[in-house]
């Protein structure tokens, strides 16, 4: 056992379906395979603290007053009354480093024990909440003009950006999963700002679970049907395609969403699948020949590599994460514009051999992304985190 480290890890998602969730059970299962002292303060159920192995669990129950922000994901502004309750069991934890994973209810409570604690704090980013929220607002912002429109979602996204890393400079060290991102946040937080990306199980996510009985080019999508996700633009591609006279296609949607009634009706052919998980998620990957990813919001792009793993290529856009993933015209594509984007699936859809070639490749390429490398290196973070001094918070 590493007795040398103790971490406390506050997990604003941890039970939902999205990338920062499934990024923190695994980074908590990593820790108790290894015998590593750590404490996960979470949301649960019921307000309970409780031990599995070298890991220590304290659950709060969120109340009515709870606000939902996302999917399952909500906050409570009343979580605070558990503050004494979370206090006693970090002061009996004594923690050397403390890990927040955002700005929602429960980092707020490590933002504030690592300040008066006087304890290093490492922050690590999972979404890019600025240009969500963009977004988001300009999507019901449909009576203003495209120009004005953009500019509008520029200025919130640089506003939000701005105010987001006044709070994330509360942290001694800075986490994130792109190159772009760990420059921005270095720059405005003027903290120690490292990357680290993401893993894939690729015996989970694998091509031999593809199970075909259509000759179909099956164009699949992943993901939370949001409008920061762009999955309207699905229909802009399924218009290109009939334009251009291709009809032996079809989209699988995985994912659910306030999209979802758009998509309906207006995607001529196409499965929607709500969420699914396990191996009937793993089927639907490797069943797609094609993995369209138009959203230009992801910090990382956890749905691309699951995809490029189960062999199937990616064709993503220039802005966001999931451009490191791809090496262009070997493995995937990357488009520049929308209808750079559109051309590139038609042409691959007229020609299936690319495909599959670029498949192979996928797949070669997401082998090297290895949870166990990922989280060994979240571990050497810590580390250096633990050996901050106080002085730094200056």
């Amino acid at each position: 056992m590493n007795k040398s480290l103790r971490v406390a890890l506050f997990a604003d998602t941890f039970h939902e379906t999205n990338g920062a969730a499934n990024f923190l059970r695994r980074l908590v299962n990593f820790a108790k395979d290894k015998n590593h002292e750590f404490l996960c303060v979470r949301s649960g159920k019921q307000t309970r603290h409780y031990r599995e192995g070298s890991v220590s669990f304290l659950d709060l129950k969120r109340g009515r007053a709870s606000i939902p922000m996302d999917g399952a994901l909500k906050f409570d502004p009343f979580l605070w009354k558990h503050k004494k309750l979370v206090g006693k069991i970090l002061d009996d934890f004594n923690p050397n480093i403390i890990h927040v994973t955002g700005l929602n209810d429960i980092s707020q409570f490590g933002y504030y024990f690592a300040h008066f604690r006087r304890i290093p704090a490492v922050a690590t980013w999972h979404t890019n909440a600025h240009e969500y929220a963009a977004e988001r607002l300009t999507s019901v912002l449909s009576f203003v003009p495209n120009n004005a429109k953009q500019r509008i979602g520029k200025t919130v996204e640089n506003v939000v950006f701005k105010g987001l890393m006044k709070l994330y400079f509360l942290a001694q060290m800075q986490i994130a999963p792109n190159e772009e991102l760990v420059a921005d946040i270095q720059r405005l937080t003027r903290r120690p700002s490292f990357l680290l990306g993401r893993g894939v199980d690729t015996d989970s996510f694998s091509p031999q679970k593809r199970r075909r009985d259509t000759d179909e080019i099956i164009l699949g999508f992943v993901g939370r049907l949001r409008p920061e996700k762009n999955v309207r633009f699905l229909g802009d591609i399924e218009t290109a395609l009939r334009k251009a006279n291709i009809v032996n296609y079809k989209f699988l949607v995985v994912g659910e969403g306030g999209e979802r009634g758009w998509l309906e009706k207006n995607l001529r052919r196409a499965q929607l699948t709500g969420e699914i998980f396990g191996e009937n998620l793993a089927r639907a990957y490797a069943n797609m020949d094609l993995f369209v990813f138009p959203s230009q919001t992801d910090a990382f792009g956890n749905v691309v590599l699951e995809a490029m793993s189960s062999g199937v290529p990616a064709v993503v856009m220039r802005r966001g994460g999931p451009k490191f993933l791809i090496r262009h015209g070997e493995n995937g594509f990357v488009a520049d514009t929308e209808t750079d984007f559109i051309a590139t699936v038609l042409e691959l859809v007229k020609n299936p051999p690319q495909i599959s070639a670029l498949g192979a490749a996928a797949r070669l390429s997401a082998q090297a992304y290895s949870w166990e490398r990922i989280f060994e290196k979240m571990f050497e973070y810590y580390k250096m985190g633990a050996g901050f001094s106080k002085n730094i918070r200056a």
